[in-house]
């Protein structure tokens, strides 16, 4: 009986623990967000938005921003020349690392915090404020080319706190697109509300019922036996 009764209760605690584990709440860590021309630029640069992207990671000592030129951009030769971040300083903070885990040999940016205006910035429904701007040091080699990326981290931001704010609005991403056909450029802004931001996992009913089953079918073992 003891046995049996061992047997059951292992039952009911793996249950709920299973269910418990399935249900606990999961934290991203992890957001990629896509761009959208700003309207008034070059015709050139239009369609090019799809091959643009930003991703951002809790790197556990801040928040690393990794701005993305797909391999795939039919401008053989257009590059991200300059990143522009609408967004208050009080969130990102100061401390920042540019060129941090780069992809591509030659990408190499230098920036900080400053007042650049982000071209065609003024004709976004809210005019585009630049608080933080990173630039290619010298020629288009060190721009993001395709299949290229830049990272830039800012230490001590929190990760929540900077997906909500891309989320809601008040904190935006700018790219300034060089190299177009015919010596042309175009300008594009993150979208939103595309990144994953951070939620519990709701308790779906069937593993309740999963939950309850195994805890019945413990009572019941018990009052055959």
């Amino acid at each position: 009986m003891k046995i049996l009764q061992m047997i059951s209760s292992v039952a009911i605690a793996t249950s709920i623990a299973t269910v418990a584990a399935i249900v606990s709440p999961v934290t991203a860590n992890a957001a990629t967000f896509t761009f959208d021309n700003i309207a008034g630029g070059d015709p050139v640069g239009d369609l090019l938005n799809g091959f643009l992207s930003m991703d951002v990671t809790n790197s556990g000592n801040g928040v690393l921003f990794k701005f993305n030129n797909a391999t795939g951009n039919t401008a053989t030769d257009s590059f991200i020349g300059t990143v522009y971040i609408d967004g208050s300083t009080t969130l990102l903070l100061n401390s920042i690392t540019v060129n941090y885990m780069n992809s591509g040999v030659d990408v190499d940016f230098s920036g900080g915090t400053g007042s650049k205006n982000l071209p065609q910035g003024a004709n976004l429904a809210t005019a585009f404020t630049t608080d933080y701007n990173f630039t290619k040091q010298n020629g288009a080699a060190d721009g993001v080319n395709k299949g290229e990326s830049l990272g830039v981290l800012f230490a001590g931001a929190n990760f929540n706190n900077v997906i909500s704010a891309i989320n809601g609005g008040s904190l935006r991403v700018g790219y300034h697109l060089q190299g177009l056909p015919n010596d042309k450029s175009d300008s594009y802004v993150n979208s939103r509300p595309t990144g994953t931001t951070p939620t519990p996992v709701p308790v779906p009913g069937f593993l309740v019922g999963v939950m309850a089953a195994g805890a019945l079918g413990g009572t019941r073992l018990l009052k055959n036996k």
